[in-house]
């Protein structure tokens, strides 16, 4: 194995074990609560003004059945991130993605998060196709790591079956974001950065442990023991290049037995992404001109 790749494993390693003991870290934790009311208030605000795609047609153009013309955003031969820049790497680019809804027992708004993957710095991003299925959001949006709020103005591509999503926001300047891997090999140490149940930017570390094929949807899935949890989905997977090779989507515990349909003893949690394959999917490579 190359040098460079044992070095980033170390590296890497030791960012995740000593993230908590970190001197910066400590002085700036993340407010969790400030969070949500600051995305909660933005939405709001954008609700307020009018100015935002009507929630039924994003959910229409779920069911876009072409791809988006536009070459894949591969990471090109060379292009890493220092290992010590791999957490504010992905962390820059990863989105709070959710939308305000209103319940049958109050007249109060309520937000449901998620999470998304800026690929562009003109505002594309993935997210899963489970995270914007929802008939009774009232405004969809997505907050970037500095914490501006903007609604999310169009589905360009999507997957029901794959599970994936490609969305646009508007920015007035660059956006940060990150490049596709070229492959993800089982064995892979990856790290995810995500939400699970609104803790923000959390980061966990594994591998790569399969790739399957869904049972309902027959389509390929990826696999990986990095921990995440609901709240994660749409958020991603990253190698220690940091290159995104996939997309949290869902978990599946498994238990011991079940007692009078009460499943005891927890094993193990299976915990499932969009793969490449299902990201790429997604895009059509523009047309030459002649």
């Amino acid at each position: 194995m190359p040098r460079s790749i044992l070095s980033r494993a170390a590296s890497l390693y030791l960012l995740t074990a000593a993230a908590l003991a970190s001197p910066l870290l400590a002085q700036s934790p993340v407010d969790d609560a400030s969070l949500k009311r600051q995305f909660q208030k933005g939405l709001a605000d954008i609700y307020d003004s009018s100015d935002f795609p009507a929630p039924a047609a994003i959910r229409r153009q779920l069911n876009r059945e072409n791809p988006h013309e536009g070459n894949i955003p591969k990471a090109r031969p060379g292009d890493a991130v220092e290992a010590s820049k791999l957490y504010n790497h992905a962390r820059k680019a990863t989105l709070v993605v959710g939308h305000l809804y209103l319940c049958d027992k109050c007249d109060n708004w309520h937000l449901a998060t998620a999470g998304g993957v800026l690929i562009s710095p003109d505002g594309l991003a993935l997210t899963n196709h489970h995270v914007l299925a929802f008939d009774r959001a009232s405004i969809f949006g997505a907050m970037t790591s500095d914490g501006k709020v903007y609604p999310i103005i169009e589905v360009l591509a999507a997957s029901r079956k794959d599970d994936v999503a490609l969305i646009r926001i508007d920015s007035d300047k660059p956006l940060p974001h990150v490049s596709l891997a070229n492959s993800a090999p089982v064995g892979t140490s990856v790290y995810a950065v995500s939400h699970p149940d609104s803790h923000f930017y959390a980061l966990t570390k594994g591998h790569i442990s399969r790739y399957s094929i869904s049972p309902k949807q027959k389509t390929q899935r990826l696999e990986i023991t990095a921990s995440f949890a609901r709240g994660s989905s749409g958020c991603g997977v990253y190698n220690e290049l940091g290159q995104l090779v996939g997309l949290i989507s869902s978990t599946n515990s498994i238990y011991y037995n079940q007692d009078k349909e009460v499943q005891k003893h927890l094993q193990m949690v299976i915990k499932t992404c969009v793969p490449l394959s299902g990201i790429e999917s997604l895009f059509q490579p523009a047309k030459s001109e002649p």
